[in-house]
């Protein structure tokens, strides 16, 4: 990273520390599970819960796939998103993204962006994370001309430490200013910077067959002290909302989103057998880019006067424009090694190949219909026309190779009331989506995947009852091409994979007791000619059959609120790898069904009139043991027994 960008880190820090005292608002109050409408998944802050994220929704990744929204707006991430500028996300699936324009087959997953209004405020929060990790976090709004200019500022320094001994340190700044010039205009520009530094290389662990490996001993990092990465990440953009006549409301966007990755390093532990003698391989990436601008127009007309039916015609324009570096990597062989000990290695000289480059192009027309009406349902239509270009340059071989898509894209989805507090509802969606990048240990590391078309079919069944509590049931199918390793090592589409399943979200309070639980069940399928020719499963690798949560939370009279949460986790069985096992009679070898139960206290109080909240939880408190398969027979350790303590102020 350049020195100028580190004063800009260390600047914006310095500023912050050195002002007023205030609070962003209520950080003090923030809680997943209170805040939730769903169990489909929620974060606030530094709290997540539900049985769905970003990376992880109906066995797909809504984030990869293309399908990430801010303040409702199209966005196409390269980098993550920091906390500096997002105050929380929601998973939009099923009934929960009926009232979203242009829903998407593998979900939306939506971000609320920080704002400033006429209050001077101001928060700090201190978390100890696991393992011997540490968060910092001050944020700030100060308004500037009431009602019309206002500002938020925030900073955070954090040391995440992962149960197989990885450290990367890391330091965020972000600043959104908001702009309302008057008649409900809003205009509102930001920025936020990560610089990752330092970074240790999370070990992947590398199998065949039916080995599962042992587990590696926590805390001992099997990298090496010399391979660190470090990367610049900034997301920034301007978001306008402005109602432009009594019926016509404009809503739009302009992104970019880009990494610097100045140095980059893979460590793979390849296991032959059951032992703990493992082939040490590190892989070292020159310094790459990846940037993407992407953005949305939409207007909204309504039409009619009609109280008994509000609907709206909703036209617009998204489009994005992403650019990717891939290669040149250089690789090392260290031989074998024990797993329970340490490989300290000389740092070799390395030397780097030239970079291949990615380019993508898409771009849709957007036309849509939502109506509402009171005693009888919602219905969402929407229609799209898509245009995709994509291009990719092999550095080696000079080669160019193209790709185009252009498609007619739908969605259209029905709610209608059954009786009082019961509402069924059915939909489908098609879309162009994409399908991320080749994982770190393919031959084709880090490439752009194509876009691909997507369909899903749902319905279900959402009931209120007892107040605002609900019980949302739900059944879907989604068929998409399955990606995963050839023959020769490269991560490409393999077939057609089609997720079928089952949801449950019930949201409830009752008196004190605040629970919230979720669960899916799935029978995922993989066919194509590489399944009938066996080289490939019929499970795709890492999706289990069932995956359940459930969150309680108790408020006590016990210091004047005093709230003991416990959280349960069920995950069920997973096919390790993409392959059929010869020793297993042609099926796929599977990792076992897992369990998890979390306990925790959290409370609110004030230190005079300063609101100030603490929380402390312990994860995993049994200290199950298992894998997580990141690809296809590509596994990393579940984490261990840990313990987090959060300390949070507004002033």
């Amino acid at each position: 990273m350049s020195t100028g960008k580190i004063a800009i880190v260390l600047g914006a820090t310095l500023g912050l520390a050195a002002a007023p005292d205030a609070a962003q608002a209520q950080r003090a109050s923030e809680n997943a599970v209170a805040s939730s409408g769903d169990a489909f998944g929620t974060q606030v802050g530094t709290e997540s819960t539900g049985i769905y994220n970003e990376n992880d929704t109906r066995g797909l990744s809504p984030l990869k796939a293309g399908n990430a929204r801010l303040d409702g707006i199209y966005f196409d991430p390269v980098a993550s998103l920091s906390g500096r500028v997002r105050a929380s996300y929601g998973i939009r699936v099923g009934i929960a993204a009926n009232d979203y324009p242009f829903p998407a087959p593998t979900g939306i997953v939506d971000s609320e962006l920080r704002t400033a209004g006429n209050d001077f405020v101001g928060s700090v929060a201190l978390t100890r994370l696991q393992y011997t990790g540490y968060l910092m976090e001050a944020d700030l709004t100060v308004p500037i001309v009431k009602d019309h200019l206002s500002t938020y500022f925030g900073i955070g320094h954090a040391r995440t430490v992962t149960g197989d001994g990885a450290v990367t340190p890391s330091a965020a700044f972000g600043f959104k200013p908001v702009i309302r010039p008057g008649g409900g205009i809003e205009i509102s520009p930001f920025y936020a910077g990560t610089l990752l530094y330092k970074i240790h290389s999370k070990p992947f662990f590398l199998t065949s067959d039916a080995i599962i490996p042992p587990q590696p001993r926590q805390g001992n990092y099997l990298g090496q002290d010399w391979a660190q990465g470090r990367s610049w990440q900034t997301n920034a953009g301007i978001t306008v909302r402005a109602p432009l006549t009594g019926r016509l409301a404009l809503r739009a966007g302009l992104f970019r989103s880009a990494i610097e990755r100045y140095r980059n390093y893979s460590e793979f532990f390849v296991f032959s057998d059951a032992s703990s003698t493992v082939r040490h391989r590190l892989v070292s990436d020159p310094r790459l880019d990846l940037y993407s601008w992407s953005g949305e127009a939409q207007l909204a007309w309504k039409l009619g006067g009609n109280p008994q039916l509000e609907h709206r015609l909703i036209g617009g324009f998204r489009g994005r424009s992403r650019y990717t570096e891939s290669g040149g990597s250089d690789f090392r062989d260290f031989g074998l090694m024990d797993l329970y000990g340490t490989d300290p290695e000389p740092e070799p000289t390395f030397t780097y190949g030239p970079v291949n480059q990615g380019r993508v192009r898409q771009q849709a027309w957007l036309l849509g219909y939502q109506a509402k009406m009171p005693k009888l349902g919602h219905l969402n239509l929407g229609l799209q026309r898509a245009r995709y270009r994509a291009t990719f340059r092999d550095a080696r071989s000079g080669s160019i190779t193209s790709s185009a898509d252009d498609a007619w894209l739908y969605n259209a989805t029905v709610a209608v009331h059954l009786a009082r507090g019961v509402q069924a509802f059915i939909g489908t969606e098609k879309g162009l989506e994409d399908s991320g990048a080749a994982p770190e240990n393919a031959l084709n590391r880090n490439e752009q995947l194509p876009t691909t078309r997507s369909t899903q079919y749902e319905g279900g069944l959402r009931v209120y009852f007892m107040g605002r509590n609900q019980l949302v049931l739900s059944a879907f199918q989604i068929k998409r091409p399955y990606f995963t390793f050839d023959s020769s090592g490269r991560f490409t589409e393999q077939g057609e994979a089609r997720y079928r399943g089952v949801e449950m979200s019930l949201t409830g309070r009752f008196d004190r007791l605040t629970v919230l639980a979720g669960a899916v069940a799935m029978k995922p399928r993989v066919s194509g000619p590489a399944v009938a020719a066996g080289l490939v499963g019929h499970r795709p690798a890492g999706i289990p059959d069932y995956y359940a949560k459930l969150d309680l939370q108790y408020r006590t009279d016990i210091l004047g609120g005093l709230t003991p949460t416990a959280t349960v986790t069920a995950t069920g069985k997973r096919a390790m790898g993409s392959a059929p096992v010869k020793a297993l009679g042609g099926k796929q070898a599977m990792l076992p069904a897992h369990a998890a139960l979390d306990l925790g206290l959290r409370h609110r109080f004030k230190v005079g009139d300063i609101p100030a909240s603490v929380r402390l939880q312990v994860q995993n408190v049994f200290n199950r043991t298992g894998w997580k398969v990141v690809n296809s027979n590509t596994l990393q350790p579940e984490e261990y027994r840990r313990m987090m303590l959060n300390l949070a102020a507004d002033f």
